[in-house]
């Protein structure tokens, strides 16, 4: 998984280094290269100045590896990662049960949506349904049906928001980036007739607990 993580996500080519000392293994070396690479980084110290390398510092490949496997670097994230190394920040995010992420949670305890399941989700669509056929023959049901839609947009945009809030303040950066990237790989349409209504459900119950497990659970999970 890690393996997978790194060549996918991380992009960094052949010439990048992922510690700062002008010797050190480049990535494509700790991931197992083809002999010809490993010998290749195994030269003397004056072939290597002379390859077309650039060595990267530890500030370097923190903050390539925040861009590539987090939404970027946070105020004292890039001196914490390098601090720590970049290797051993992404067994940590690999990890994310492991990461202590209480702001974030504390942070959530103010969504109302999440207290919705896919249940109730359904029930506000079809109320909202009911009363659209309603207005055309009752003024006052017109008025009640306004109010719904406007429940419902309220709704989209807290969900919209708890994306944004997610993105910013989790520790979890990796499993963040993650939920995003399958979430639009199985592209659903948030505009779409019920759609609006049970994505939250769709994400927090579907997608968020098998981002970073087996892809055949991912599918059959979104299949059901």
């Amino acid at each position: 998984m890690k393996d997978r993580v790194l060549r996918c996500l991380l992009g960094l080519s052949g010439a990048a280094f992922v510690v700062g000392a002008p010797h050190a293994a480049p990535l494509h070396f700790v991931l197992g290269a083809p002999p010809q690479l490993r010998a290749r980084a195994s030269a003397p110290a004056a072939d290597t100045e002379r390859a077309v390398i650039s060595a990267l510092t530890p500030r370097d490949s923190a903050l390539h590896a925040l861009n590539r496997l987090a939404y970027g670097p946070r105020p004292g994230d890039i001196e914490r990662v390098a601090a720590l190394g970049v290797m051993k920040w992404i067994d940590r995010q690999l990890k994310p049960d492991k990461i202590d992420d209480g702001l974030l949670a504390a942070r959530e305890h103010q969504f109302t949506l999440l207290d919705y399941d896919r249940g109730k989700l359904a029930r506000l669509y079809v109320e909202m349904q009911r009363e659209r056929r309603d207005r055309k023959r009752d003024a006052r049901a017109a008025m009640d049906s306004t109010v719904r839609e406007q429940r419902g947009r309220r709704m989209a945009s807290e969900f919209q928001e708890l994306a944004v809030v997610r993105a910013a303040l989790s520790e979890r950066q990796l499993y963040e980036v993650m939920v995003d990237f399958w979430t639009n790989h199985f592209n659903v349409f948030f505009g779409k007739g019920a759609d609006r209504f049970l994505m939250p459900d769709y994400v927090e119950r579907t997608i968020r607990p098998h981002v970073l497990g087996r892809f055949e659970d991912l599918l059959i999970a979104t299949a059901k």
